[in-house]
């Protein structure tokens, strides 16, 4: 069998300043998705990756500068770019060659849908309050063999809307239900999750939620599946 091994991760990064010097923040991170990819059959999804700065509504400092870091030479990028004004988006990034987009899923700039490894991966980064319960709610439309990233929600009691979060996606079985936020008061919360198609959760291993990485406000999340 190959292993496939997975990266998601809310990097807020889009909170970074475009006047600032390219921040230590950004080199970290960029040094631990590319030590990621190092391994065999690997890929990264990330969350709040900016496209456009809102101070100046010029294209990021940071979105030049990973479209450097990740130059298409060695990297295979994928992202939605629904508006020249959208300040940031979730982005799929593989070993050159390793990865194609799949245009029948979701695609929207909190969304991507791709194909790995004869696999169908369904990126997220979940609206928030009011548009939550409606985004989850169209995600139960995918037919992906793994949907991941960050939902907004969760099977907690604090969860907004907790309800239809357990009620989406009954043919999976969500494998990451544990705290993977930490927000400004300390509190722990369950927002980031990954589904896996039932079939195939005994394939699933290794799931670390890396709270050695203090660099968001969420912890990256890596697992690995057997194809």
């Amino acid at each position: 069998m190959d292993k496939i091994n997975i990266l998601t991760w809310n990097t807020s990064l889009y909170l970074e300043k475009t006047n600032e010097p390219i921040s230590e923040k950004y080199s970290s991170f960029a040094n631990i998705v590319k030590k990621h990819l190092e391994k065999d059959n690997s890929i990264a999804f990330l969350q709040e990756i900016p496209y456009v700065s809102n101070e100046t509504w010029q294209k990021h400092s940071l979105f030049n500068k990973l479209n450097s870091d990740f130059s298409n030479d060695k990297y295979d990028i994928e992202y939605n770019i629904t508006s020249k004004n959208q300040i940031m988006m979730t982005v799929a990034i593989t070993r050159k060659g390793e990865m194609k987009r799949n245009n029948a899923m979701i695609n929207d700039n909190r969304t991507i849908s791709i194909e790995f490894n004869g696999l169908h991966f369904t990126g997220i980064h979940a609206k928030n309050g009011a548009d939550n319960k409606k985004y989850l709610n169209a995600i139960d439309n995918n037919d992906a063999d793994i949907i991941l990233g960050d939902f907004n929600s969760g099977n907690y009691l604090e969860s907004e809307n907790r309800d239809t979060f357990n009620q989406i996606l009954k043919e999976y079985i969500c494998i990451c239900n544990m705290p993977t936020k930490i927000t400004k008061t300390g509190r722990r919360t369950c927002i980031d999750h990954v589904f896996v198609r039932e079939e195939m959760v005994t394939n699933c291993s290794n799931l670390i939620i890396h709270e050695e990485i203090k660099l968001s406000d969420h912890f990256p999340v890596t697992f690995e599946i057997n194809k």
